[in-house]
């Protein structure tokens, strides 16, 4: 992340195997094998109550790392996706103190300022805090855009005894900005200039808070005991607007628009506790897990649209005299989720290993209207009790450099998604098949892995192009229940550092998805989403730093890095983004031991292309022109 000067969730995650990001810029979620990531913050699983599983708007300073496990992680989240789990860990306190910040500028008027501080507070260390704060300004490469967030992150570690420590931390983060949906297209099917804008110039506001409780305990003999509980609260307040039809071409004039506010409320407890340990029986070690986590998701969200009738979208973005901000009507979801999990890796011989697991989940849904007034609560039918996940895998060492492995498990995902008649939709059940080998060359220096996977999946969410306006929701879109679905593929993965100096991650992912039975008989045998995912993806990044290698002189202080982005095509029945690829390049120097600058060009060869192809009225968004970041970096 900071050889390449990232700054959002979404620049890291592009850069990871297998895993795309898919929607609108900040709100985007990660797709992996296919289907929306689940999110976990510090291992503990968050309930989600919509399509936007893994989205994730914090600040990438706050984050010590970000890990994704490609596959089913229902043995933890219960009602999880199929594809793959994002954990988003937080930064923690040093043990020595350190401080660090960075400043830097780019393309489009981008300011940004970063500041780390860390280390113990007491004499003996027991006492530890660290604190992070940023800054950030900046345009955008379309008319009208532009983004500012500011944000703080504290967090603060006690060692109640040798054994025992707790950790509370808390995020504060406030962003303005602009929405922006996309583009429409033309009547012809056609799309506007790049750096064209449809909706409003009026400002949107988010505000984001956190808190965070941990407690771990030894217990000895390597058993352990972890619980933690997390709130997160999201406020939402901003402006939306969408064409009714595609522009006129010869006139500029969309037919109709649609033009509001919308507002909403999120809030996310959850809580996780679980015991860990060895077992020795019949001569050998086996590990052991139990644990139980619960979650909740309370949403509130409120619109108000108004059609003004036929809009110069390209061109009139005050919209301020039209949009009426007296939102009339709101309603409240509560997404709720217990589970008990256990697993057990269980070592039949020295290289055989098997892994047992299972969960017990209750997961239930209601909702109610606020506004005008507060109606009863109504149990939705997207409910499960005593629904039983099982796990199996086995994992054989074939060598000390290559180990083959194969896992199966059942999954299903109560849905929170309505229709255009707001009715909730069917709860998805599915199973999936994964097989691979992973090896360790060059004394662990240099890690690869292939993986084969399958996955079944039926009544999945997906966006129904025909039906706009559902309540609450940002965009506006109405969900539609697709048949069954068959994911499958390979994925190759290569990352580490065969020689001095020489740092190196490769992917690629082939992954078919189809239909297998729909509603709609026109759509068995056709590809499923290909709007959202590619069918191959490859992704490249190396760095050369010419010191570690061993050059002396001025020269020691250089490391150049590169990158290629590909994919193959991406389509929707009226537009069509081929297959591409971008290429980033950097430039770094090592000032000093505690100074670096470094430049970071991003699509260097200005490639131009459709990130996200659409629909008539919206996507249609444009992968970012060629731009560049120059960045200092300090510490102490």
């Amino acid at each position: 992340m900071d050889d390449q000067n990232m700054t959002t969730v979404s620049e890291a995650l592009d850069q990871v195997t297998g895993v795309r990001s898919f929607g609108y810029e900040r709100q985007e979620q990660y797709i992996i094998r296919g289907y929306a990531a689940n999110a976990q913050y510090n291992g503990v699983p968050q309930q989600e109550g919509s399509d936007k599983a893994s989205s994730n708007t914090d600040d990438l300073a706050f984050f010590d790392r970000i890990e994704v496990l490609r596959g089913p992680s229902g043995l933890l989240t219960g009602s999880g996706e199929p594809g793959g789990t994002i954990n988003y860990v937080r930064k923690r306190p040093t043990d020595v103190l350190a401080i660090a910040g960075l400043a830097s500028l780019g393309s489009w008027d981008r300011y940004r300022g970063e500041i780390d501080v860390g280390g113990p507070v007491t004499a003996s260390g027991n006492l530890r805090a660290r604190i992070v704060g940023v800054y950030q300004d900046e345009d955008k490469y379309y008319d009208v855009g532009f983004n500012k967030d500011r944000g703080i992150y504290g967090v603060v570690e006690y060692d109640l005894t040798p054994r025992t420590t707790i950790g509370v931390s808390g995020i504060y983060s406030q962003r303005k900005f602009i929405n922006s949906f996309g583009l429409p297209l033309y009547d012809d099917n056609s799309v506007p200039a790049r750096g064209s804008f449809t909706g409003s110039d009026a400002t949107s506001r988010q505000r984001s808070r956190e808190l965070f409780v941990d407690l771990s305990h030894d217990f000895g003999g390597d058993w352990s005991f972890k619980a933690a509980y997390s709130l997160r609260c999201l406020d939402y307040g901003g402006y939306s607007v969408f064409p009714g039809d595609a522009i006129d071409r010869e006139t500029g004039l969309v037919p109709s628009l649609s033009a509001g506010r919308v507002e909403q409320e999120t809030k996310w407890h959850s809580f996780d506790a679980h015991v860990t340990g060895p077992l020795h029986l019949f001569g050998r070690t086996h590990d052991l897990t139990f644990g139980v986590n619960r979650s909740r998701y309370d949403f509130i969200g409120g619109t108000k649209f108004v059609n003004p009738g036929a809009w110069d979208v390209l061109n009139d973005h005050d919209l301020s005299a039209i949009i009426d901000e007296n939102i009339t009507y709101r309603y409240e979801t509560v997404t709720a989720q217990t589970g008990f999990y256990g697993s057990a890796r269980i070592r039949l011989a020295d290289p055989l290993t098997i892994v047992l697991g299972g969960r017990l989940t209750n997961f239930k849904i209601k909702d109610r209207d606020v506004v005008p007034e507060v109606t009863p609560w109504i149990d939705s039918s997207a409910k499960s009790s005593g629904r039983f996940t099982p796990y199996a895998g086995v994992v054989l060492d074939v060598t000390d450099q290559l180990t083959l492995y194969a896992s199966y498990t059942d999954t299903f995902v109560p849905q929170t998604a309505q229709d255009v008649n707001n009715r909730t939709l069917a709860p998805r059940v599915g199973w999936q098949m994964e097989t691979g080998v992973k090896g360790s060359f060059f004394n662990d220096a240099l890690n690869a892995s292939v993986a084969l996977f399958r996955i079944h999946d039926s009544n999945r969410a997906i966006v129904d192009e025909v039906n706009v306006g559902c309540g609450g929701t940002i965009d506006g879109t109405c969900s539609r229940a697709a048949g069954k679905v068959r994911s499958q593929g390979v994925e190759v993965d290569i990352g580490g550092s065969p020689l001095p100096g020489w740092d190196i991650t490769l992917g690629y992912t082939y992954n078919q998805q189809k239909y297998l039975s729909d509603t709609d008989p026109t759509n068995v045998g056709q590809r499923f989403l290909p709007a959202q995912s590619p069918e191959q993806m490859f992704k490249l990044w190396t760095q050369f730093d010419l010191g570690k290698a061993g050059v002396q002189g001025w020269a020691s202080g250089l490391n150049l890095g590169a990158g290629v982005q590909a994919q193959s095509n991406m389509y929707t029945d009226l537009i069509r983004q081929n297959a591409y690829a971008i290429v980033n390049a950097k430039a770094g120097y090592r000032v000093s031991e505690n100074w670096d600058l470094s430049l970071v060009v991003n699509n260097l060869f200005d490639r131009t292309y459709l990130r996200i192809p659409g629909y008539a009225i919206f996507y249609n968004i444009y992968g970012e022109p060629r731009n560049f970041r120059l960045t200092l970096r300090g510490k102490i």
